[in-house]
C-alpha cells in the first residue's frame, strides 16, 4: 500500500510539473527529474539514453543524459564527434540549468533537431545530497525558485572547491563521466551574486591566458563572441561574470582566475574550453532559466557549424601540451591590459539604513544607464616549472596516486629497487589559513629550494610519466607551489613535523665538537650572534644552529616526498600499475 502510494505521488507530480516547471516559479526534485529523463529515453530510445553514472555522498547515484542523433553512445561511437558536457545544480540553490536541460533536451528531441556532429552529456543534478536538502529561504539574496536545495553536499563540502582534492564521491563519480566523453566544450550552470545590474545573463570564460595556444585563439577569436553577439541576439544580452575590482561594477570587472579546485578550472586542465554560466539572483526564475536555455542553445548551434574545426583542434592540443618543456603555474592580473565592454547597469547610490542607520549601498532601478566600463581580462604568469620525463613517488603516499588514477593518469611501478637521479624539493616556506577550508588548512604562498641528488626508491614505487595529454594536469597537482597542488591541500603535511631532536645538556659537548671541526661554521656561528640580539640572548637557538649543521640533523626533513626524474626509466625498470582503490 505505501510502495503503491509513493508510486502515485511521483506520478502526480510528474503530471504537475509536465509543463514547465519553472513558468510556476518552481524547480524540480531529484526524483522528478529523473523521471523526466527516463520518460525521454524511453520515448526516444534511439537518440536519448539515461546512465546511472556512479553514487554520491548521500548514496543516491548521480546521472548521465545524453543525446546523440546517430546513437553514438560510446567512446568508440562519437570519437569523431565533437562533445559538449553540461553540468547542474552543484549548487543546488543555483538550479537554473536544472530547468534548462529538461527544456532543451524535450525541445531537441521533440522536434527531431537534433545536431549531427555533437554530443550532449547532461548531468541533471550533480549535488544529490544538496538537492534533497531542500528549503524556502538559504539563498538570501535570490529571487525564486519557491523551493530549492542547499548549498553544502551530504558531507557539507562546496562540490566546487573539491575538483582537485576530490573529498567526495560525487567529485570520483564526475571524474568518471567526464574522462569518458573527454568534451570539447564544458558548462557548468550556476545563479551569480554580487552587484545588481539590467543582465540575466553573465558568463565565466576559463581564464584564456592559462588555455593551451591554439584553444586560446578560437575561445578569443570565435567562440566568445560568438556567444555574446547570439545572446544579445535572443533577447539576452551577456556581459563577463561582474567580478567588481572596487564596490561597484562602474570601477571595472576582473576576470575570475578558476584554479583546478574549481570544475572549469579541472576540465580545462584537459584541454576542455570550459564556461561558467551565472544568471542573475535579482532577476526572476523564468528569466535565468530562458536565458540559460538560450546559451546552451547557442553552444550547440556554434559546435554543430564549427565541429570538425574544434575537433581538430582539442585533437592536437592533447598531442602537443605533453610535448611542452615549460608549463605555467602562478597568474596574476594584468592591470595594464583591458578592454572597454558595454555595461547596462543601475546608478549606484547610498541612503540611511532603516535597520542601523548608517550609510548603505543601494541601485537605484529609476536611473538604468550603458556606459563603457573597463573588463580586466588578461593574465600574465608569475611562476613557471621545466616538465621532467617522470615523477616518482613513493608507495607510502597511496591516496595520491589514486586521484590520478580516477583522473585516467597512466602510473607505473618501479620493478626493483634502485638508486635513481632525480631533482627534489624542500619546502622552504608557506602560510596556512587559521581556519578549516572545505575540511583541510590550505597551504598558500609556498617557497620551494630544488636540489639534484640521488634518492634509493623500492621495487612498487610509483612511475607517473607525463609526456602525455594528461601533461597539465600531473603537473599542476605535483609541484608543490602550484596553488591547488596536493601539497597545498594537506596531502603531504607530515612532512613538515621535525621527528628526531635532541637534549640541550647532552649535545651541548657535542656542539663544541662541531664547531671545532668546521672553522666556517664557527665563523658564521660568531657573526650571527654578534649580529642578532635575539639569537645571542637565547642559548637554545644558538645549539639549534649548530644541530641543523651537524651530521645529526633530520636530512629528509621538509622534504617534499615527490621527486621529478629528467630523463628516461628503462622499460625493463618499470611495469604498468592496476587501478588502487580509495
Amino acid at each position: 500500500m505505501k510502495a503503491a502510494f509513493i508510486c502515485l505521488f511521483i506520478f502526480f507530480s510528474i503530471q504537475l510539473f509536465a509543463q514547465e516547471p519553472y513558468l510556476e516559479n518552481k524547480t524540480y526534485e531529484y526524483e522528478e527529474l529523473q523521471a523526466e529523463y527516463k520518460a525521454l529515453t524511453k520515448k526516444y530510445p534511439n537518440q536519448a539514453k539515461l546512465v546511472q553514472f556512479g553514487t554520491s555522498d548521500y548514496g543516491k547515484n548521480i546521472q548521465l543524459f545524453m543525446i546523440s542523433k546517430t546513437g553514438a553512445f560510446q567512446p568508440e561511437e562519437f570519437k569523431s564527434k565533437t562533445v559538449l558536457l553540461i553540468n547542474n545544480a552543484i549548487h543546488p540553490g543555483e538550479p537554473c540549468g536544472v530547468d534548462a536541460s529538461v527544456k532543451l533536451s524535450k525541445d531537441l528531441l521533440k522536434d527531431q533537431n537534433l545536431p549531427e556532429n555533437v554530443v550532449i552529456g547532461i548531468i541533471p543534478m550533480y549535488n544529490v545530497g544538496g538537492a534533497h536538502n531542500r528549503n524556502c529561504c538559504s539563498r538570501a539574496n535570490q529571487n525564486g525558485p519557491e523551493e530549492y536545495g542547499f548549498r553544502g553536499n551530504a558531507k557539507n563540502l562546496d562540490l566546487n572547491r573539491d575538483f582537485v582534492k576530490c573529498d567526495s564521491k560525487n567529485t570520483q563519480t564526475f571524474y568518471k563521466i567526464f574522462h569518458f566523453l573527454n568534451p570539447h566544450i564544458f558548462i557548468d550552470t550556476h545563479t551569480s551574486d554580487g552587484a545588481d545590474y539590467q543582465h540575466v545573463m553573465t558568463l565565466i570564460t576559463s581564464q584564456t591566458d592559462k588555455m593551451h595556444p591554439w584553444l586560446k585563439k578560437i575561445t578569443d577569436t570565435e567562440i566568445n563572441p560568438h556567444l555574446y553577439s547570439e545572446m544579445a541576439k535572443s533577447g539576452y544580452d551577456m556581459v563577463p561574470y561582474v567580478h567588481s575590482i572596487k564596490k561597484t561594477p562602474d570601477d571595472g570587472i576582473v576576470d575570475y582566475l578558476e584554479t583546478p579546485r574549481y570544475s572549469t578550472g579541472y576540465t580545462n586542465l584537459f584541454n576542455t574550453i570550459s564556461y561558467v554560466s551565472e544568471a542573475h539572483m535579482l532577476k526572476t526564475y523564468k528569466e535565468r532559466v530562458e536565458s540559460t536555455y538560450e546559451l546552451l542553445k547557442i553552444t550547440i548551434d556554434y559546435m554543430e557549424k564549427n565541429s570538425r574545426k574544434l575537433w581538430e583542434l582539442k585533437r592536437k592540443a592533447d598531442y602537443n601540451v605533453g610535448q611542452n618543456e615549460y608549463y605555467d603555474l602562478n597568474w596574476t592580473v594584468d592591470t595594464n591590459n583591458f578592454a572597454e565592454i558595454d555595461f547596462k547597469g543601475y546608478e549606484a547610490e547610498t541612503k540611511k539604513s532603516e535597520v542601523t542607520q548608517m550609510d548603505r549601498l543601494f541601485y537605484n532601478h529609476n536611473k538604468p544607464y550603458t556606459k563603457k566600463i573597463k573588463h580586466y581580462n588578461s593574465y600574465k604568469c608569475t611562476d613557471s616549472v621545466t616538465r621532467p620525463e617522470y615523477y616518482v613517488i613513493p608507495q607510502a603516499w597511496k591516496d595520491v596516486v589514486v586521484r590520478l588514477q580516477l583522473s585516467e593518469v597512466l602510473v607505473y611501478r618501479l620493478l626493483e629497487d634502485m638508486d635513481v637521479e632525480v631533482e627534489s624539493y624542500f619546502i622552504d616556506d608557506y602560510t596556512t589559513g587559521d581556519r578549516p577550508y572545505e575540511g583541510h588548512y590550505l597551504h598558500k604562498a609556498i617557497q620551494v629550494q630544488k636540489e639534484s641528488t640521488t634518492i634509493t626508491y623500492h621495487k612498487g614505487d610509483y612511475v607517473i610519466p607525463t609526456r602525455n595529454e594528461k601533461a597539465r594536469f600531473i603537473i599542476e597537482t605535483l609541484e608543490p607551489h602550484a596553488p591547488d597542488s596536493y601539497f597545498a591541500w594537506n596531502f603531504f603535511d607530515a612532512i613538515l613535523q621535525q621527528k628526531e631532536w635532541f637534549s640541550a645538556y647532552v649535545f651541548e659537548d657535542k656542539a663544541m665538537d662541531v664547531l671545532a671541526a668546521n672553522p666556517e661554521l664557527k665563523k658564521e656561528f660568531e657573526q650571527k650572534k654578534k649580529d642578532d640580539k635575539k639569537f645571542r640572548e637565547d642559548g637554545w637557538s644558538q645549539l639549534y644552529f649548530i644541530y641543523k649543521n651537524s651530521d645529526n640533523y633530520e636530512r629528509t626533513y621538509n622534504r617534499y616526498p615527490i621527486s621529478r626524474k629528467m630523463d628516461e626509466f628503462n622499460q625493463d625498470e618499470i611495469e604498468l600499475a592496476t587501478k588502487l582503490f580509495k
